[in-house]
């Protein structure tokens, strides 16, 4: 698809009319309508359904319009790097960090990049696992870090580390068995069992579905948690906690580091439930700083092989 055929058919989507469309575009309404036509028949497909009043876009046009954002999007991206090369500035990687995962080989990975390219610009944002990896698959991002598993077929996802799973409980409930304070290690592990029918605080699926999937079918798999309350981080979820509101399943880093008062951690029984995280970009982003940063990811010995 030529990039202008792309921007002629977005902004027609956009508007849903062909006058509105070439007064942005400050090009002919007949000439707009020829170009259209000329990606249709390139496509071999109808793209804008213009039988009725007003004009529409077809189920083909549908898709079309969704690779042509996506096309748009990184032909942006590629003469912003070009300009940015030019000037002598080094390009630039845009990467998304999940809001439930810091530092560990993604931190190192990032020091170590800064390091050895100080004139790459590295822009950062922290944001849910889906949100991130549709990011990635939009071109908008060139690394999305997520929490696994991530069912998206437009992106490659790599394994770069893995932490368990504990159960974050109020202070004074049952099973904290007298703790006062979110160190672990200081009362028994709890079993798998003993969560059933508790009252459960949990953050929305849609944040990170693979990532809920996975707690749920290994802490409840005979049926669903009754979820009492729904919050919208780690930390208001502990926070719901310290209410005594109920109990939540959470990440060890992100329960250890918060250390919300009136919460107690426990470990669970053996097996111990793992939370994988990996980084998800497009096999065809030609940006010679990801393949630089994935090369320091994948090779560097201190940081751990990625999978």
């Amino acid at each position: 698809m030529h990039p202008q055929r792309a921007r002629y058919l977005v902004a027609v989507a956009e508007h849903l009319s062909f006058t509105r469309a070439a007064a942005e575009l400050f090009v002919a309404q007949s000439a707009l309508s020829q170009q259209i036509k000329v990606l249709e028949r390139e496509v071999g497909a109808e793209l804008i359904d213009r039988r009725g009043p007003r004009i529409g876009l077809t189920p083909a046009g549908e898709v079309a319009v969704s690779e042509a954002r996506y096309l748009l999007t990184v032909a942006d991206r590629g003469l912003a790097r070009i300009r940015a090369a030019a000037l002598g500035s080094g390009g630039a990687l845009d990467i998304a960090l999940t809001r439930s995962w810091t530092g560990g080989v993604i931190g190192a990975a990032l020091a170590e990049f800064r390091r050895r390219f100080p004139e790459v610009a590295v822009t950062e944002r922290r944001g849910y696992s889906s949100y991130n990896a549709e990011l990635a698959a939009a071109g908008e991002i060139d690394l999305a870090v997520v929490r696994g598993p991530v069912a998206d077929e437009r992106i490659r996802v790599r394994g770069c580390g893995a932490e368990r799973l504990v159960v974050a409980l109020p202070a004074g409930h049952p099973l904290a068995d007298g703790g006062d304070g979110p160190a672990l290690g200081a009362g028994p592990p709890i079993g798998r069992d003993r969560l059933r029918g508790e009252p459960v605080v949990f953050w929305e699926r849609d944040n990170a579905p693979g990532m809920y999937d996975t707690i749920v079918s290994a802490l409840w798999p005979d049926g669903t948690p009754r979820v009492v309350r729904r919050e919208a981080d780690d930390e208001m979820v502990l926070r719901a906690v310290a209410d005594g509101v109920g109990v939540a399943p959470m990440p060890v880093g992100r329960a250890t580091a918060f250390r919300v008062p009136g919460v107690v951690l426990r470990e669970l029984d053996p097996p111990a439930v793992e939370l994988t995280v990996g980084v998800a970009t497009v096999d065809d982003n030609p940006n010679p700083a990801l393949r630089a940063f994935l090369d320091i990811l994948e090779r560097d010995p201190a940081l751990g092989a990625v999978r």
